[in-house]
């Protein structure tokens, strides 16, 4: 299944796609967020990439609930999929900006450079979890 992996903020989204395959989770771009057009645009851009399903950051705070702009990511997950027709799956994104820093820098990313570039990671970063717990469930459902 292609996913379609976005990691939502009041300013930017960043994107993220799998391949079909469920392998790989590779950054995309990193768009502003202007609400209606935004959406739009993003319903095309999952149209044009065979997306499958969406995958929606859910921010949350360290003890787990959700965070106060978690309300947002909701209605904009809704409204995306309202405009797709594609299922959504919401997903906890704790420490995917952290872990989307550290990989950047691992890379060499130059700082200013990151900047541009995390939202798409962390978004990517967030999708690989994604797929690492479907991996794990469809390994174990296989030994019972």
């Amino acid at each position: 299944m292609r996913w379609m992996s976005l990691d939502h903020g009041t300013k930017n989204i960043g994107i993220a796609f799998s391949d079909e395959l469920e392998i790989l989770a590779s950054p995309f771009e990193v768009w502003p967020n202007q609400g209606e057009p935004t959406l739009a645009r993003l319903a095309r851009l999952a149209r044009e990439e065979g997306a499958q399903a969406l995958l929606v950051g859910l921010p949350r705070h360290k003890d787990g609930a959700e965070s106060a702009t978690a309300p947002l990511a909701r209605a904009f997950g809704e409204a995306l999929r309202d405009l797709t027709g594609l299922p959504l799956t919401f997903w906890d994104e704790r420490l995917t900006s952290v872990e989307a820093e550290r990989l950047l820098a691992a890379r060499g990313v130059k700082p200013k450079d990151r900047k541009a570039r995390l939202d798409a990671a962390a978004a990517a970063v967030m999708l690989e979890d994604l797929l690492e717990t479907r991996k794990t469930a469809a390994r174990t459902s296989q030994r019972t």
